[in-house]
């Protein structure tokens, strides 16, 4: 028994000594007064605990009970910013009247700060709004951080968000099968006045507070997104609209017999350029400005596919009223992604929210149409409308299903922490036979994750009640309060409970993302008079029969393949392999812009895969787009494909792209295709996490010696550096590439150190000599020595914490945007690790991946194919066609083009494309060669043994390289090249 005491003493000092030397939790104050005070330690907090206790969500109620001063609206003018806070780097207009308006700030370019004082009568809340116009740029929104007397006043005023307006380019066209024409979006600068400072997180229905003392304030603006002209800053104090008041049966007499319809497709201006117009084929009684059609593509509605699903996005319509009086609204829609729950519309009649009512039009989960009407204790809402020119307005808010996403974003928050601080003491693998005295080492734990329990029930409360049934998805918060209750109960198995609540911290997080959307799809909107009964959307059994029989019937008649028009003989065939919404994309930019414009004619092909074994059976295509890996290379060897190089504008055309993307392309002295796409690594960095550490981003991840030096803080508090391994698995099979992947290690440091993998003549490789063999053994000692993971999940890793430093595909950015929206404004991206020269210049170089238009020697016109190729991969072009995939996709369809210009086009800030071109230009590539699929199998091989069974780098290097260049000399014999 003494010995059991004993121990258990022991190990509850050892365990508190260890969580002290790793880390301070703020809880700690409470109990130890040695660690300071509560408020000493929340001042001293840094990174994720930083933000996260500076949340909105905290910063309100730690303001709760102050006064909302009833005031007069502050008005600060664009023109009376101060003169000594312009910064260096924000380029200022010099005028001060812009498009009507005087006493304005222009901003012309994106980065920079400026700062305005303004006098507050009383302490107390106040909201802000501001009078702005959105230049255009690259950008999708203008964002900024919102400093008052120098400091964020919370988390969310990091990231204030200003939306620009977007329209249609053109009306929806009609292709040559009869199928609409989906136009692009593009910016519509406009001014846009008194807009609110709202939540951009979509938790808040209400605009913004900020809490300030009587007397003068410094508000500054701080952005790397600007590019806009300020017309006024206001300070004031919400109030909610009045309820709805019902007007006189007289009143409503005024308008007799009227009814107008709005369809959803035409909308004229919106918040967001993935706000298009969408195709609904499901029913047959949705409406649009053409001719219904079972087959063909009917772009109908507007939202389809989840893709006006975030809070603050917008839709307005124009409205020509001939009768001024009062209309009841009618809104044909369907909300079938939210199940057992509604989204949210706050509805605008020509810029105001008429009545508190129409703060919360709700939309409830159905998969068949239906008509929302906004209404009051059941009776239609009636809206006042002058004769001639209006607009209706429908904005995504949170509506109260916010505030419970806010609540448990703070509890995913609390738990996170918990668990990150428990890995620090257990490390990634918990040793089963260990009590690590989890409560004791962090006191605040038990009753922590007690309280967290009793939240997540209630919000699952909250959220049955607001959905009207129980056994919903919110399920996922009662398996999370389980996984806390039994940790409460046994706090001995909090370590072995690490996988569990790892996993169900992550349901909960994706159930939050999933929950705080506001999905909605549009038919159409009706605006009736009294006496006039809204449009029936209800189907019939024989109309849901007939409409199904025809599409099936039609689907026998439909080339699904072919995008374009099969009967015009003179078009050359192009073949893609891409998803359908890319192909669509790029067909409607061939029919709108370069058949349109040009005698040549294009015929383009959806197809997956199978090129090579068409093209040797006779019955490929004249020209394909997006061809990647070694397809180009081996194809060329195979003399299949037109040598560009042949071309006189050749030398002028590459010019648009990277200095050496066209070695990718290049084989015995002939260049065989054009890049669309290059992919490349970027280092991807958590910068609240690495705060914590004084590890600098741009000094101590520079280089890969830099890297090594900060192993030691990093693995010492159980977080890793994630590198690329080109080998993936698939269903149990390792898979290599047959060309060099971008983000690999040894090719990184072998090409940072001047040299290729190959000799000049590409007969063998350069892996025999001193730094070739120098960069695989660091390359591998970082899985030996320093214990790398093989693999791993990249974004959970990330997301989680676990990993602050990883190499990855700068397309990971997207992917980091779109799905880990709590992590916004923590990290960031920058060169990859280099290594110094002799003159302390450090070299970032790396390598790409590509794919590229290329010209078949069938082809009947080769000059026709080569100018449609380079139309394609023109800045013009790739800039329409990046940012109108993004339009379609989301912030996940960001397109990696090859076009340098269009990059820039693209919706990427200046700094960040600053830092994309910067590595881009560094690239240096790896020839592709008719063996390359042995060179990069073998060096994996190689990897493997030494990495895996403990061989000798050097050895194993050596061994392997001769059947490396065995292959090459095999290979070369068999295509008769030497």
């Amino acid at each position: 028994m003494k010995n059991t005491m004993f121990r258990r003493v022991v190990c509850s000092v050892l365990a508190l000594s260890l969580s002290v030397s790793c880390f301070v939790p703020t809880a700690f104050a409470e109990t130890d007064n040695s660690l300071g005070t509560a408020d000493e330690n929340s001042e001293a907090l840094t990174g994720t605990d930083s933000i996260r206790q500076n949340s909105y969500s905290k910063y309100l109620k730690k303001y709760e009970d102050t006064a909302r001063p009833t005031i007069d609206e502050i008005v600060i003018k664009g023109s009376d910013y101060l003169p000594d806070s312009v910064s260096a780097d924000l380029s200022k207009g010099a005028e001060t009247s812009f498009e009507g308006v005087d006493d304005v700030f222009i901003w012309s370019n994106q980065q920079g700060s400026v700062s305005y004082e303004v006098e507050i009568p009383q302490d107390g809340r106040y909201n802000l709004k501001m009078s702005y116009y959105a230049l255009p740029g690259t950008t999708n929104d203008i964002e900024f951080s919102l400093l008052i007397d120098g400091e964020s006043p919370y988390g969310t005023a990091q990231r204030i968000t200003l939306d620009k307006v977007w329209v249609n380019d053109g009306d929806i066209g009609e292709d040559a099968k009869g199928n609409d024409m989906r136009p692009g979006q593009i910016e519509y600068p406009t001014w846009q006045m008194d807009k609110p400072l709202a939540d951009v997180d979509g938790l808040y229905n209400e605009p913004l507070q900020f809490y300030m003392t009587a007397g003068k304030h410094v508000l500054t603006l701080d952005s790397d997104k600007a590019q806009f002209v300020i017309g006024d800053i206001k300070v004031y104090n919400y109030e909610e609209p009045k309820e709805y008041s019902a007007p006189s049966s007289s009143e409503i007499g005024q308008s007799s017999g009227q009814k107008i319809v709005l369809e959803g497709e035409t909308a004229s201006f919106k918040s967001s350029r993935t706000l298009y117009p969408t195709s609904d084929k499901t029913s047959y009684m949705t409406s649009s400005t053409k001719d219904y059609s079972p087959t063909k593509t009917r772009y109908n509605t507007i939202g389809g596919g989840g893709n006006w699903n975030q809070s603050t996005q917008a839709v307005t319509w124009e409205v020509n009223v001939s009768q001024a009086g009062y209309y009841k609204i009618g809104i044909f829609s369907r909300q079938d992604q939210m199940r057992g729950m509604y989204s949210n519309r706050r509805l605008y009649i020509n810029g105001v929210v008429p009545n508190k009512e129409s703060e919360q039009v709700k939309f409830f989960y159905d998969t068949d149409w239906n008509v929302v009407s906004p209404s009051c204790d059941g009776d239609p809402m009636y809206y006042f409308f002058e004769a001639g020119a209006n607009t209706i307005t429908l904005e995504a808010v949170p509506g109260e299903i916010g505030e419970i996403m806010g609540e448990l974003d703070d509890v995913v928050f609390d738990i996170n922490s918990y668990y990150r601080q428990i890995r620090q003491i257990t490390g990634p693998s918990p040793d089963e036979y260990n009590n690590y005295m989890i409560d004791v080492a962090i006191p605040t734990i038990i009753d922590d994750f007690k309280n967290n329990a009793a939240l997540l029930r209630e919000e699952k409360e909250k959220i049955e009640k607001l959905s009207g049934s129980g056994g919903t998805e919110a399920e996922t918060l009662e398996k999370m309060a389980i996984i806390l209750d039994k940790c409460v109960k046994k706090p001995d198995i909090i370590p072995e409970m690490m996988g569990q609540i790892k996993d169900n911290v992550t349901a909960v997080s994706t159930f939050i993302n999933t929950y705080r959307m506001q999905p909605l799809e549009v038919d159409k909107i009706e605006l009736c008079s009294d006496n006039v009964d809204f449009s029936d959307c209800e189907q019939t059994f024989f109309g849901t029969v007939g409409h199904g029989f025809q599409s099936f019937i039609g689907s026998f008649f439909e080339d699904y393949n072919s995008l374009s028009n099969d009967e015009d003989s003179s078009a050359q065939e192009c073949w893609v392999t891409l998803g359908r919404d890319n192909a669509v994309v790029i067909k409607e930019l061939i029919d709108s812009d370069y058949n349109a414009n040009s005698d040549n004619k294009i015929n383009l092909k959806l197809v997956q895969g199978g090129i090579t074994e068409a093209t040797f059976s006779g019955k490929g295509p004249d020209m394909a787009l997006f061809l990647g890996g070694d397809y180009p290379i081996q194809l060329a060897v195979r003399d299949t494909l037109v040598d560009l190089t042949e071309f006189s504008d050749y030398e002028e055309v590459t010019k648009r792209f990277a200095p050496d993307i066209m070695t990718l392309y290049t084989y015995d002295g002939g260049v065989y295709g054009l890049p669309c796409t290059q992919n490349f690594p970027m280092l991807f960095y958590r910068s609240d996490i690495l705060e914590q550490y004084d590890i600098d981003p741009d000094t101590d991840l520079a280089t890969w010696d830099s890297i090594i030096n900060c192993l030691p803080t990093l693995q010492r508090n159980y977080l890793e550096v994630g590198l690329r391994l080109p080998a993936t698995a698939t269903a149990g099979v390792t898979m290599v590439s047959a060309v060099t992947e971008n983000g690999s290690t040894f090719a990184m440091m072998l090409l940072q150190q001047g040299l290729n993998y190959y000799n000049e003549d590409q007969t063998k490789t350069t892996f025999s000599e001193q730094p070739a063999i120098e960069a695989f053994d660091t390359w591998t000692k970082f899985y030996t020595t320093y214990s790398f993971q093989q693999q791993y999940d990249a974004f959970t890793r990330f997301r989680q914490g676990d990993m602050p430093v990883l190499v990855n595909d700068y397309s990971f950015y997207n992917q980091l945007t779109a799905a880990a929206p709590e992590i916004k404004g923590c990290w960031s991206f920058r060169a990859v690790p280099g290594t110094k020269d002799e003159n302390g210049n450090i070299n970032h170089t790396a390598n790409s991946e590509s794919t590229g238009c290329v010209i078949f020697n069938k082809a009947p016109d080769k000059d026709a194919a080569w100018d449609f190729i380079k139309w394609f991969t023109s800045t013009e072009t790739q800039t329409k066609y990046g940012n109108n995939i993004e339009s379609v996709l989301g912030p996940m369809g960001r397109y990696s083009t090859a076009n340098q210009e269009a990059l820039r086009g693209l919706s990427w800030t200046t700094k960040e494309a600053d830092l994309l071109l910067d590595q881009m230009n560094t690239q240096v590539e790896i020839p592709i060669i008719p063996a390359s699929y042995g060179v990069t199998r073998n060096v994996m091989n190689a990897f493997r043994k030494v990495v895996n069974e403990n061989e000798n780098a050097r050895d194993t290097l050596f061994w392997y390289n001769k059947d490396i260049n065995d292959e090459i000399t095999r290979k070369r014999a068999d295509l008769g090249l030497d």
